[in-house]
């Protein structure tokens, strides 16, 4: 069954999860349309990761749909194998294969799954590693690299299958500090390439920039969504404001003592 919206857009409708009585996604509801990027923003624990992981289906909803890529993903009939051709991911954790080299891991999921030949596959991964700065790297393995290297391998990966949609998971939280510009900046070049994007993140300047569509959950809820400006730059609902003042305040303090409420706001 395929969705009736367009090929690279994204609808969810009372999308739920569970892990045994743990109800994490709690009836989302989250349009993404062609060329648009939304970005997912929240705590830890509100259920920002598992709603991205639903829409590959790395994660099996519990209730609701989910139309991605043209296909209907919560239909028993669905060929995941031929939706998730369309459908890249970037994790935390680059998920590179250790015993191959830069260059086998840009090449071996399309060689398999889009049935490529070796050299078609070569040449569209030194496409996409030349493009995210890793040309002159084909050669080495994932523990030669940084991890802000290992990131954008993990990004030339996903593109090189030419997916309709991007989906990217807190994909600088495990990178130093001085390596997050880079990775955000491929993203932002792609975002600006007119690719469909979906990210959770906690780089509220990026997603300020870049997202057209912020979504601020909570608890396995919506709390918020809109334009950044809105969101971000001028939250409605008190728990969002809460959010980002802790997350753009970070040495705000609040300390009780007994009764009483102290509070301390250091100056960096």
């Amino acid at each position: 069954m395929t969705a009736t919206i367009a090929p690279a857009g994204v609808q969810i409708t009372g999308l739920r999860k569970s892990y045994g009585s743990n109800e994490v996604l709690k009836g989302i509801d989250l349009t993404v349309n062609p060329g648009q990027v939304v970005c997912l923003i929240g705590p830890s624990g509100s259920g920002k990761s598992t709603l991205l992981r639903c829409i590959n289906l790395l994660e099996q909803p519990n209730g609701g749909t989910i139309h991605v890529a043209g296909f209907d993903a919560t239909d028993e009939d669905v060929d995941v194998d031929a939706m998730r051709a369309h459908v890249g991911m970037v994790f935390q954790q680059f998920n590179l294969f250790p015993h191959l080299t830069v260059l086998q891991n840009c090449t071996v999921a399309q060689e398999k799954v889009l049935k490529r030949s070796r050299a078609e596959a070569e040449a569209v991964a030194r496409k996409h590693l030349s493009a995210v700065g890793l040309g002159s790297f084909q050669s080495r393995y994932p523990v030669e690299l940084s991890g802000g290297q290992q990131q954008r391998v993990a990004i030339a990966r996903a593109l090189s299958m030419d997916p309709k949609l991007m989906l990217f998971d807190e994909p600088t939280s495990a990178l130093d500090p001085e390596t997050v510009g880079d990775v955000l900046a491929i993203m932002r070049g792609l975002a600006q390439d007119g690719m469909t994007m979906v990210v959770v993140t906690h780089e509220m300047a990026f997603a300020r920039e870049v997202a057209d569509h912020v979504v601020f959950m909570d608890r396995g809820v919506v709390v918020e969504q809109g334009h950044p400006d809105q969101v971000i730059g001028n939250p409605k609902e008190p728990r969002t404001q809460d959010f980002l003042r802790r997350v753009l305040d970070p040495t705000h303090v609040e300390v009780s003592r007994d009764t009483a409420s102290v509070r301390t706001i250091e100056n960096s």
